[in-house]
Parts: structure tokens; C-alpha cells; sequence
């Protein structure tokens, strides 16, 4: 996989490892704070008796240039993922 790391200017390769026992949390909500030299996201879920609450599980600090390569990377995955749905549906409806 490529990816660009912020503290190069080059591209490198980077192996990702992914545990087996990683697991997967659901977020609902989400707030982002940009500061002078990083970013801060913080992740939660709304209470499900008191919807007008919410409980903040986790906070992600990151630099300004690493938010800008999520934004960028996310909005291609999203696209990619929209236009493969697109072709499945059309080939269901043939």
C-alpha cells in the first residue's frame, strides 16, 4: 500500500499489520477541532435512552498535513465504493 507520511516529503511503501483481534467500535458522532499545528477528532456514540446526549470515546490527534491526506483518501474510497455500487445495481437491473 502507498501512503504519504508527513514526515517525508517522498512516498514510501508502508506495510500495514492488522492484529486478528482488532476490534471494530461503531461511532455515531463526531466533533473536529483544527488547531494552529494539529487536528482533534473525537469519536462517541449518542445514549440511546437520551438521544440529546452523548458520551466522547475517543480522541484522535493528528497534524494538519496527516488530516488533509484522511480527507483526500476517504473521499476516494467513498467514490470508488459509490461507483461500484452504481455498477452492481445497474448490472441487477439488466
Amino acid at each position: 500500500m502507498t501512503e504519504k507520511d508527513s514526515n517525508k516529503n517522498d512516498i514510501s511503501k508502508i506495510q500495514f499489520h492488522v492484529s486478528p483481534e482488532l476490534e471494530y467500535i461503531y461511532r455515531d458522532i463526531f466533533n473536529v477541532y483544527v488547531g494552529a499545528g494539529d487536528v482533534v477528532m473525537e469519536l462517541g456514540n449518542r445514549h440511546r435512552a437520551m438521544p440529546d446526549h452523548v458520551t466522547i470515546s475517543n480522541r484522535i490527534v493528528m497534524s494538519v498535513s496527516n488530516a488533509y491526506t484522511l480527507v483526500q483518501t476517504l473521499q476516494q474510497a467513498l467514490q470508488e465504493a459509490q461507483s461500484k455500487l452504481h455498477e452492481h445495481l445497474q448490472t441487477k437491473k439488466a
